[in-house]
């Protein structure tokens, strides 16, 4: 056995010199380690270890080592109680200190160690040195590595597994922890824990050892099925999707996924969506989601919007709802803008298939307003403010069907629920020197007032017994009309109805 020394003064000095940095962090490594298991414990991720069979294989082949790693090991692991938490104090030091070797020439773990930089199977072997050192038992893995655009490198990948205690550890891939390949330049990973404590079906996803012994899996990948498997966005697991019900789904071929989108991490997480890539006008669909904090969401359709307020409330932050696609617009989940009003994020997004006849039929007997031979006279807009006005959906269809409304006036549904419609103008249309009448009882609201041109107001309302507003107008040029309502005292006046004049 060859018997490793220390680096000489010199070797040691100019390590210093190159890499001044990786030595310091070793002065924080102490106190950090004697946290390790509880930052792990309060981490999103919790430690899961898994049961593996003795390996009875060829074992990996390590270069030679002549250095004496145990000083820097023992530094590195000072304050550690168990091995799962000196394992997890090697990684996040070897993160913090090695950088990929573009250049391909430095493998070893000796030299990787010298000069802050390797290929993967440095990576590996330095960490397998510091591990021994630390009375640690890994296994280094090699095998075949896939990128993001199904590319797999011909040349290999090599990664390890970690044990806890007898047949039991985890797999982890300081390579890919460390840093990413972005357009060409190195950079450190933000997410170097997603490469840690790897769920077995999530690292074969781009991960295939040679020996199926590192699957851990009861039913092995073969490598046809490696590099048939589509990629999976990590934003699945980060919004709450399944490690295994991703590995399934990408397996068999069926990982037809909706658009995610990156701006609610931390925010949301899903219990229940459609996973698909696209929605059927007509169906229906259940949506199950955990709010970690307060914004606001939305199922947008547009200009269906089914916000926060229409979702049933299951407490524990879990809000779900029972979605129809009625247009042919795409189906998103939104959060609320909280810098910009009016403004949604979409979060994930789904496109529309093209609908039939029995989509459209099965449409109107649920939203008959968003059938197409009547959208034209809708408008394109969202119809739930007239029917919170009291206004039923089918009269408006029958109206709209036998030609008595061209054109429906534009109603805004957050204010149309402050009053129950008596009788209006339906056409959107007005002629000018024609009377016309408006009838309403106030839901809320403390003013209201007839508009025209923003310029002429009428206010002068005549107030039955039981509460109904009417007033008759008879606009006399050309240009809008509009029904106003104040919500507060001394505040502004907002648009209820809206109506052109001719």
């Amino acid at each position: 056995m060859t018997t490793r020394q220390h680096p000489s003064s010199v070797q040691v000095l100019s390590k210093m010199i190159r890499k001044e940095y990786m030595f310091l962090s070793l002065l924080v490594l102490s106190s950090s380690c004697v946290l390790s298991a509880l930052a792990q414990k309060n981490s999103n991720k919790p430690y899961k270890e898994y049961f593996k069979l003795p390996y009875e294989g060829k074992p990996y082949r390590l270069y030679t080592s002549t250095y004496d790693y145990s000083k820097i090991a023992a530094e590195m692991t000072a304050g550690c109680t168990d091995d799962y938490s000196k394992v997890r104090s090697i990684y996040d030091w070897i993160c913090d200190n090695i950088d990929y070797d573009f250049t391909d020439k430095i493998h070893r773990a000796d030299s990787c160690y010298m000069a802050g930089r390797g290929v993967c199977q440095a990576y590996c072997e330095l960490f397998y040195r510091l591990a021994e050192a630390s009375n640690v038992k890994v296994e280094v893995i090699s095998g075949l590595s896939k990128d993001e655009k199904g590319y797999v490198n011909p040349r290999g990948h090599t990664w390890l597994f970690a044990y806890t205690r007898e047949n039991h550890g985890f797999l982890l891939d300081p390579t890919w922890g460390a840093g990413l390949n972005i357009d060409g330049k190195y950079r450190k990973n933000p997410d170097r824990w997603s490469w840690f404590n790897v769920n077995p079906e999530w690292m074969l996803l781009t991960h295939l050892p040679d020996d199926a012994h590192y699957q851990l899996i009861d039913s092995p990948v073969t490598a046809d099925e490696f590099r048939a498997m589509p990629y999976v966005n990590p934003l699945y697991r980060t919004y709450g999707i399944s490690e295994h019900t991703l590995f399934q789904r990408a397996r068999e071929q069926k990982l037809s996924m909706p658009t995610f989108y990156n701006m609610g991490e931390g925010i949301f997480s899903i219990v229940d969506i459609p996973l698909v890539s696209s929605l059927k006008i007509g169906q229906k669909y259940t949506f199950r989601i955990k709010m970690n904090n307060e914004r606001e969401f939305a199922v947008i359709n547009n200009p269906v919007l089914c916000s926060k307020q229409e979702w049933k409330n299951e407490g524990n932050g879990i809000y779900s709802l029972e979605f129809m696609p009625r247009v042919k617009s795409k189906v998103n989940f939104s959060l609320k803008d909280p810098q910009v009003a009016q403004r949604w994020n979409k979060m994930v997004e789904y496109s529309i298939e093209e609908p039939t006849a029995a989509d459209w039929a099965i449409v109107e007997q649920h939203y008959p307003l968003c059938v197409p031979d009547v959208a034209a006279v809708v408008g394109g807009r969202d119809m739930k403010g007239w029917s919170l006005a009291g206004i039923d959906d089918y009269r408006l269809l029958k109206l709209i069907r036998e030609q008595k409304v061209k054109e429906l006036p534009g109603i805004y549904y957050d204010k149309g629920q402050r009053l129950e419609i008596i009788s209006v103008p339906m056409n959107r249309r007005l002629k000018r020197g024609q009377k016309y009448t408006f009838s309403f009882r106030p839901k809320s609201g403390v003013q209201w007032a007839i508009v025209a041109n923003r310029q002429k107001w009428y206010k002068d309302w005549a107030i039955s017994k039981d509460g109904i507003y009417t007033v008759s107008i008879t606009p006399e040029r050309k240009g809008t009309l509009e029904l106003f309502v104040m919500l507060h005292e001394g505040e502004e006046y907002w648009t209820c109805l809206a109506y052109d004049v001719e």
